[in-house]
């Protein structure tokens, strides 16, 4: 697993893992840079995390797949389905893989209907069903 963070990276590693710096944050570039780290890194996957990175990555998400980098996100088109706030239950929440869920931080997730999710989402019970809410780091 590669972290990542802007500005100054902490130098330590382990096998299981290994930070490195994006650099400075640039909002115009970000896409880019992280195109770049990810290509300099040999990712196979992307979780953007932060707000900014979120809306510049899912616009650009075809050319990271043309580099067989798998963004999980939503696509483009359901994205704004997604809200980026508003989750009341930031203890309930899942990862999901190509529909796949991969993590879910409470057992009720793993039996829902989770065909082509991409992502980290908070995720609520409500009256038609659970809500997904992306997970953002502001």
């Amino acid at each position: 697993m590669l972290l990542a963070d802007y500005g100054d990276a902490p130098a330590f590693s382990s096998a299981q893992y290994h930070f490195v710096s994006l650099g400075e944050r640039n909002e115009e570039t970000t896409a880019h840079n992280l195109l770049n780290a990810c290509l300099d890194q040999d990712a196979e996957r992307l979780l953007p995390l932060y707000t900014f990175e979120l809306e510049a990555v899912v616009k650009s998400a075809v050319l990271f797949e043309e580099f067989n980098i798998h963004v999980l996100l939503p696509d483009l088109f359901t994205f704004p389905q997604y809200p980026l706030s508003g989750a009341a239950d930031l203890q309930s929440w899942a990862v999901y893989d190509k529909g796949e869920l991969i993590y879910a931080s409470v057992p009720l997730l793993r039996n829902e209907n989770t065909a082509g999710l991409n992502g980290v989402f908070y995720v609520e019970q409500g009256p038609e069903g659970l809500k997904h809410t992306l997970f953002t780091i502001s």
